[in-house]
């Protein structure tokens, strides 16, 4: 039952990411979803996340279970991020998120056609920037202090940037981390 579950649910997202690339751009809100009256949160103001350093606790990486994206989207929608599928807002990348001050921001997804390895890292990526803009209590987004090298530093500009460079992989651990985001948002 699980497993038919399971393929109805990635059914479903696949037929929403074609619709959207049929259409041009969709948004996945709350606002846009009626059956979601039990999981969105509010924001509570100066709350103390701990978004400790990734460890191997949890081991699943995108590259290993690509369809983590799924559970991320989820999870992330449930914390109250407005996920577009569209065109993002910086020139040539594929996924943005906008922080809005005081309350949580815009995560737009790009709708050209990808793996689910590619979509499972970029909502990671993303999901990492949602981290270090609650972890600053929706005032700004800062890094989280999560090790990451001189040459990502480099490579990427800034640290917020290296650490969603260097982490995006770990999709169950990002995941755990918003579980533990929305649990204390609630």
């Amino acid at each position: 039952m699980a497993l038919v579950h399971n393929s109805l649910r990635i059914f479903i997202h696949l037929s929403i990411s074609l619709l959207v690339a049929l259409m041009g751009g969709c948004e996945l809100s709350p606002e846009s979803i009626k059956n979601d009256s039990t999981n969105h949160v509010s924001p509570k103001t100066n709350l103390s996340f701990d978004f400790s350093s990734p460890d191997n606790t949890y081991k699943k990486l995108c590259t290993d279970e690509p369809s983590l994206w799924i559970q991320l989207m989820d999870v992330g929608h449930q914390l109250g991020v407005k996920i577009i599928f569209g065109k993002p807002e910086l020139p040539s990348k594929d996924a943005t998120y906008k922080a809005i001050y005081g309350q949580l921001g815009v995560l737009t997804l790009t709708t050209r056609e990808m793996t689910d390895e590619v979509r499972c890292q970029l909502f990671s990526h993303e999901f990492i920037h949602v981290l270090q803009h609650l972890n600053e209590n929706l005032k700004g987004v800062e890094p989280l202090g999560w090790p990451i090298s001189t040459e990502s530093l480099a490579k990427f500009g800034s640290a917020q940037e290296a650490e969603a460079y260097t982490y995006q992989n770990r999709g169950e651990f990002i995941l755990q981390l918003l579980l533990s985001a929305k649990k204390q948002l609630q």
